[in-house]
């Protein structure tokens, strides 16, 4: 008898631990639309139509998106908890640090919109890395900041 209980909890035990183990490839498997069989490969993983600069586009735009973010996380922190320092002190660093990944593209390719967003964008930094920053010039400088983010972005989108 109890080497069949053990046996029991054995076998369940394994197929409890192969079901869990499991991995599912659905997620990885990718459908081949007309489109892209069209379209001749270059043997890079590019199509022919792919240009250099679509892949820096991208991660233009997606740097911006997450800058974007992080301004959006600290202006919520200036309305939810204005007299939290140190948290607004961490969103000014991840800020700084978002902006950072960006900034040499931006000024390179955009030098007049680099300085547009700068003149908003180092004194916000700035004030959200104080020891006590203020709340209020924060809210100003952080929408400033999101408004030229955002147009921006759209720019760099339509081209």
């Amino acid at each position: 008898m109890k080497y069949r209980i053990l046996f029991s909890f054995i076998l369940i035990g394994g197929m409890f631990l192969g079901g869990c183990g499991g991995n599912d490839n659905a997620q990885e498997v990718k459908e081949v639309t007309p489109e892209e069989e069209a379209q001749p490969a270059t043997g890079d993983g590019k199509t022919k139509n792919d240009s250099p600069d679509d892949g820096e586009k991208q991660d233009l735009s997606k740097g911006i998106e997450e800058t974007k973010s992080s301004v959006e996380e600290l202006t919520m922190t200036l309305t939810n908890a204005p007299d939290d320092a140190k948290k607004i002190n961490e969103q000014g660093t991840m800020i700084e640090e978002k902006w950072d990944k960006i900034e040499k593209q931006i000024e390179e390719k955009y030098p007049d919109d680099y300085e547009d967003i700068e003149k908003s964008l180092y004194p916000l930094i700035a004030e959200a890395k104080k020891e006590t920053p203020d709340p209020e010039k924060l809210k100003t400088l952080s929408e400033e900041t999101k408004n030229k983010l955002n147009q921006f972005h759209e720019k760099i989108n339509k081209q």
